[in-house]
């Protein structure tokens, strides 16, 4: 191959590679199961979500000075908030709501999406139908979101969405966010809130039961959670995080907390089952309660 050559293939892979690089710094965002490119059908919403997606101030402010509606809404799609959080730029999304975009807008879109450290998972995001900016933020493991969120009227106890959990507290303790719990809990959010489907549980409940925080339940128990202590009890009892990690030494406080406030062990159903059906020594109740032993490790009775 000649030199010109060489230099001609060169360029094009370098063309190649930095026109892919554009297309996923601008193009490639995904929310709520669309691409950006597919955002919207008006045109000007779809120029505005670009440039938040972009963190693009200036391009938000020429848009809506336009005409663009930052509160547009369309069949099968979200909010233009939501597409600054599935970029994660927290700079569109800011620009957004001083442009007056409502963080308690609810779309119908809905779906997998791009995003940094949303929910369970390190990348991605799960956008529900009627999630507003705010539930989103909840779930969010950037708290910049929520803050921002907050700030503009986020509504710290809505729910948005059909799930059982699709409320800010519930959302964020759903994901183990430890510190999105504070933001809310220290906003005013009601540190008892319940869903309506899954046997009234609360954040504490989700908190253990997703995520094994432990942690989460023993603070929201100290900032004064009350609701139902008696089932927290039994979540308590049948989470197991791993012996040696710092999750258990926090499971044994809560514990001795909910005891303290009258709780009475053993709670869960399995465990008292377990104590009917199988021959575990008076002295070892205590570990199974405490999740030092399994079930599993005792025989059936004869």
């Amino acid at each position: 191959m000649t030199l010109r050559k060489i230099h001609f293939a060169l360029g094009v892979c370098l063309m190649t590679s930095l026109s892919a690089c554009a297309g996923s710094l601008f193009g490639g965002t995904q929310c709520a199961g669309r691409s950006l490119d597919q955002a919207y059908r008006d045109l000007q919403v779809l120029t505005l979500a670009k440039a938040a997606v972009r963190g693009d101030s200036d391009a938000i402010r020429s848009q809506v000075q336009r005409g663009a509606d930052v509160n547009h809404l369309e069949d099968g799609a979200v909010p233009p908030l939501l597409w600054a959080i599935c970029a994660d730029n927290v700079e569109g999304f800011e620009a957004l709501l001083k442009a007056g975009a409502d963080p308690n807008l609810a779309g119908n879109g809905h779906g997998k999406g791009d995003g940094k450290g949303h929910g369970v998972k390190e990348n991605g995001s799960i956008i529900r139908q009627e999630w507003s900016a705010t539930v989103m933020a909840a779930g969010t493991g950037r708290p910049d979101f929520l803050r921002l969120a907050l700030r503009y009227g986020g509504d710290l106890n809505a729910k948005r969405g059909e799930e059982a959990q699709d409320r800010p507290l519930l959302q964020a303790a759903y994901h183990g966010l430890f510190e999105n719990v504070k933001i809310l809990v220290a906003a005013g959010a009601d540190i008892n809130v319940h869903d309506e489907f899954m046997k009234d549980k609360t954040a504490p409940d989700y908190a253990l039961g997703v995520t094994g925080r432990f942690d989460i339940a023993v603070w929201l128990l100290e900032q004064g959670y009350r609701y139902n202590l008696q089932a927290l009890a039994s979540s308590a009892e049948v989470c197991h995080v791993p012996l040696d990690g710092e999750q258990q030494r926090w499971k044994e406080k809560l514990i001795g907390m909910l005891r303290a406030r009258c709780a009475v062990f053993p709670a869960s159903p399995i465990v008292k089952r377990a104590l009917q059906e199988r021959v575990v020594p008076a002295a070892a109740v205590e570990d199974l309660i405490m999740g030092r032993k399994s079930i599993l490790d005792f025989p059936k009775r004869q």
